[in-house]
């Protein structure tokens, strides 16, 4: 089965400036960054277990600190290192099929950039990288799309302009909520839950 270059984009976004003990700020970024088990705008399923497999693969990376982000993405997995604007700090499945992600946004150029995008108030989104095979879906979701198979290799997850928004046409995170450890978690109560679950208070 070749494999394919596969691009998604979610609708996130939250963030938040964190004052740090040396005066500069930090800035941090926080949501879902992918989903598995729903269809997606680009009509590709990716199952529960294949989503949850490359997410394991890529764990160690991103502990230490190993698994990074770009602004925009470009149009090859390769990750370019003069371009690296952030890195992922937190990368879990929740139960309910949304992968959660947190980050970091380094002072590197692309960083400095993103960080006055931020300030600027600038809507930004998320993009997801990866390599993966494709084949017919023949689920109880219905046809016309396509199921991402076994192999799956997350390669980044960059800081995009254009995102797509959630089916309802809502986006998934909006700039209010309530403040821990600094960063605001925003959206709804079921997401703090979600979040706490998984990754503690």
């Amino acid at each position: 089965m070749e494999s394919m270059f596969l691009v998604e984009y979610e609708d996130f976004f939250n963030y938040q400036l964190v004052e740090s003990t040396s005066d500069s700020k930090g800035y941090y970024i926080r949501g879902v960054v992918s989903r598995a088990e729903k269809p997606n705008k680009n009509k590709r399923i990716y199952p529960k277990p294949v989503m949850e497999q490359a997410i394991n693969e890529v764990a160690e990376a991103v502990k230490v600190g190993g698994f990074v982000g770009e602004v925009d993405h470009p149009a090859s997995p390769k990750v370019n290192v003069d371009r690296i604007s952030h890195k992922i700090t937190k990368l879990e499945l929740a139960n309910d099929g949304a992968v959660l992600a947190e980050m970091v946004i380094l002072d590197t150029p692309q960083g400095i950039i993103l960080k006055r995008l931020i300030d600027g108030g600038v809507k930004l989104g998320v993009s997801t990288r990866a390599i993966g095979g494709l084949k017919p879906y023949s689920g109880p979701l219905g046809e016309g799309y396509l199921e991402v198979q076994p192999g799956l290799k997350l390669k980044a997850i960059d800081v995009v302009f254009d995102p797509s928004a959630g089916d309802d046409g809502r986006p998934d995170f909006v700039t209010e909520g309530v403040t821990e450890n600094g960063i605001i978690l925003g959206h709804t109560s079921k997401f703090e839950q979600v979040w706490d679950d998984i990754f503690g208070k």
